[in-house]
């Protein structure tokens, strides 16, 4: 009687708290998770190629960009003011060890990624660089194609 009665405590349990998940019915699509991925990783691989050229297309027109603590606008603010200019003066940018985890909610997806990273300058005062990184998108469907409308990253020295 009593395993009856803790069998039936158990079920009511589970199926109260599969009626709470209100996404219990839209289980994220691998197809829809991957399309996040590769945006992600498009940009990333962009980067490592020192190429942003067209990366645009990857973010909204009026996503917001941070990096480590700073606001730098809007990816075309950024792409122009920073990191376009800084890629100029790396010979190599690299990364590693790299994961990216993605959570769907609707038309919605927030993913992070961790990663370490180097970054060798050019010139005669060549310098190696190298950080562990953590970066925080948020990206929307927009026009059957994911874009990145929020992206924040930040690193620190590898211990």
């Amino acid at each position: 009687m009593k395993k009856g009665i803790l069998a039936f405590c158990l079920i009511l349990t589970a199926g109260l708290l599969y009626a709470h998940d209100g996404n219990h019915n839209k289980m994220p699509k691998s197809s829809e998770v991957e399309a996040v991925k590769k945006v992600l990783k498009s940009y990333k691989n962009a980067l490592e190629r020192l190429d942003v050229s067209g990366t645009q297309k990857l973010f909204a027109e009026n996503a917001n960009i941070f990096e480590s603590g700073s606001y730098e606008g809007t990816y075309q603010d950024y792409l122009d003011h920073h990191i376009g200019p800084e890629l100029g003066h790396f010979k190599e940018f690299t990364f590693s060890d790299y994961k990216v985890n993605v959570r769907m909610e609707d038309d919605i997806a927030v993913a992070y990624e961790t990663y370490n990273y180097k970054i060798v300058t050019s010139g005669e005062d060549s310098q190696t660089i190298k950080r562990q990184g953590v970066a925080t998108s948020v990206l929307k469907r927009m026009g059957g194609t994911w874009k990145i409308i929020q992206n924040h990253g930040s690193s620190r020295a590898i211990k």
